[in-house]
């Protein structure tokens, strides 16, 4: 008996051949990526010791003992290592229950402080109408007579006359050259802004960020940068140190330096603590998707994953109205940052990933977690005594050759990749990219820049198709909330795959159906339904995505997908340059975008 129990054993089980995606393997017990067609009637996919008892020990073949009165008595609890979308873990915390539900809703709201930073800076840069300055000995002069007099009509330059010799007393110019007319221009140095929406500082009247300083979409991409960069990386950092950890370190990094960067005294400290903040904001965004998703399995990733992103829609109503509260640009950016700090308190308690534990074969803390969570859902008691072992079992073998676990040493299996217990650790890039997984790798790319290049497009420039900012903001996201909720509904009913064209492919035909409609009022509407659409697209596509790849480099290739995402961002803010060849010229480059990622999503593989 005592050879049944041998770790090898048990391990023997987890390791499927090349193409045996069934019970007993990785795939099968880490993240719930286990998926078999037909699953034989009683057969335990995923209980391990089961399996070796009863291929090995004489004494289970005999008839089972009469069960006892008090074992009939109570309930019996349902197996959910039976469910084709069950895993070891949710055998012991089930799909979703009250434990999960509890932090699954405190992580969803990890996704309102990066919405604010990102969508902000569309108030905080606001436009407002502005003039060459005037001098102080003529600032009794009223604006319009001295704009009328003494600058061109795009308020940038100035006649260039000597404006000391030239006084203004009781209503009469004193000193005003006959032959002002004909007199050049000269570029303005500083400049008035004009306060019909209040005396609150915009950052471009702060600034002075017009004309010849119009540096708007380079400052922009500050942050859209350290967001791609946080992309890219968020992944690894949270693989290597674990979910919960770089979670709150990300958002500590976020909020202190959103807090530093209302006291810019430059544009180029602003720039730069906008790259910091982006890169801290996209970490914190990815990491939470991820742990929320862990925290959860079977139908509920796929609930519980565009539940997450919904907060985001809620963000613009809520960054709409706090921006028309709050006018100055360095108050609002205090009002977005520092009161974040307050969700570090949770810290201790946040659980980290279980699956990510067990990955890395940290069983103690593993352990920990499931009986303090089994606690909260008053399930301890039908909790098995030996539970211990059947994680044991699922523990990868990369991991038990290695004193100490690296976190990307896990996610490097791919199903068509050498076996880890033989061969070692593999590069995950080499897995994305390998015969099995390159054409998804690259539809993933596609996907995600098209998708991105129309959703932050429409989001972050909604207000240069026209209309009040402040109500097209709170609009867009009232309708963007209704729209990701109803996608629920439809990804349920229709599938994902076909959900995700369709959410695509009308965005796409609203963008370029701006081209038939003679008013701005119509354009505008147009855009507002298309941003709504590809909002849902937004929720959808991470849960779509993940599900393209095997569980242990699943983080990975979601973060092949943010890559693309990091480009898109870059080009957004260059995007809308193109207006000035031709205003619809933006939307008709969206709407070809929409139509190639309906496309691209049409290659991809279905999942169940």
């Amino acid at each position: 008996m005592s050879g049944v129990l041998r770790r090898g054993s048990l391990n023997f089980d987890c390791v499927g051949g090349p193409r045996d995606k069934g019970r007993g393997s990785l795939e099968a017990n880490l993240y719930g990526g286990y998926r078999e067609t037909r699953p034989g009637p009683k057969t335990p996919e995923i209980s391990v010791i089961a399996l070796d008892f009863r291929r090995y020990s004489e004494d289970l073949k005999k008839p089972p003992a009469e069960q006892s009165s008090t074992d009939r008595d109570q309930p019996p609890s349902r197996d959910l290592s039976q469910d084709p979308d069950g895993d070891v873990i949710s055998n012991f915390l089930g799909h979703y229950t009250r434990w999960s539900f509890l932090w699954t809703l405190l992580l969803c709201l990890f996704q309102l402080p990066t919405t604010f930073h990102l969508f902000m800076f569309v108030f905080q840069t606001a436009p407002k109408d502005f003039w060459c300055a005037r001098p102080d000995n003529l600032l009794q002069m009223s604006i319009s007579e001295w704009r009328n007099l003494s600058q061109s009509s795009n308020g940038c330059l100035l006649l260039d006359l000597d404006y000391s010799q030239v006084m203004y007393e009781d209503n009469q110019l004193i000193n005003w050259p006959t032959n002002a007319t004909q007199l050049g221009y000269r570029q303005c140095r500083h400049f008035e802004f004009s306060d019909e929406e209040g005396t609150a500082k915009t950052l471009v009247q702060e600034f002075e960020l017009v004309c010849g300083r119009d540096i708007l979409s380079l400052v922009e991409t500050c942050f859209l940068v350290g967001a791609a960069a946080g992309a890219v990386l968020s992944g690894w950092i949270s693989d290597r140190f674990g979910r919960r950890h770089t979670l709150m370190a990300f958002v500590t990094i976020q909020s202190v330096f959103g807090g530093i960067l209302a006291f810019s005294t430059s544009v180029a400290m602003f720039m730069s603590l906008r790259v910091i903040i982006g890169f801290a904001s996209m970490t914190v965004t990815v990491v939470s998707f991820v742990l929320v998703v862990e925290l959860v399995s079977g139908k509920w990733r796929t609930v519980i994953g565009i539940l997450n992103i919904l907060p985001v829609a809620i963000s613009y109503v809520l960054s709409a109205g706090l921006a028309y509260l709050i006018r100055d640009w360095r108050h609002l950016q205090l009002a977005i940052s520092f009161p974040w700090l307050i969700m570090l308190s949770i810290w201790f308690w946040l659980p980290e990933s279980p699956r990510w534990l067990l990955a890395q074969g940290r069983l103690d803390e593993l352990c920990e977690l499931i009986e303090r969570a089994a606690r909260m859902n008053g399930t301890s008691g039908i909790l098995p005594s030996n539970y211990r072992k059947t994680l044991e079992a699922a523990v990868p073998r990369a991991v038990e050759s290695t004193p100490e676990p690296a976190g990307d040493d896990v996610r490097t299996v791919g199903t068509d990749a050498p076996d880890p217990s033989t061969s070692g650790p593999v590069n995950p890039l080499l897995v994305v990219f390998s015969a099995k997984y390159w054409r998804t790798t690259c539809l993933t790319l596609v996907i995600w820049l098209t998708l991105i290049i129309i959703y932050f497009g429409l989001t972050l420039h909604l207000s240069n198709l026209g209309g009040n900012i402040y109500i097209n903001s709170a609009v867009a996201g009232a309708v963007e909330a209704v729209s990701i909720c109803i996608s629920i509904l439809v990804v349920l009913k229709v599938g994902i795959r076909r959900s995700l064209i369709g959410y695509m492919l009308l965005p796409g035909l609203c963008c370029l159906a701006t081209n038939l409609v003679p008013s701005q009022t119509g354009v505008i509407a147009l855009a507002t339904i298309a941003k709504c659409l590809i909002g849902a697209n937004n929720a959808i596509i991470p849960t779509y995505t993940a599900m393209q790849y095997p569980t242990i480099v699943r983080n990975f290739g979601v973060g092949m997908g943010n890559l693309a995402s990091g480009i898109a961002l870059i080009l957004v803010p260059f995007l809308w340059q193109l207006e000035h060849i031709d205003p619809l010229l933006p939307l008709n480059v969206m709407g070809v975008s929409g139509l190639i990622g309906a496309i691209a999503i049409s290659l991809m593989k279905d999942v169940v």
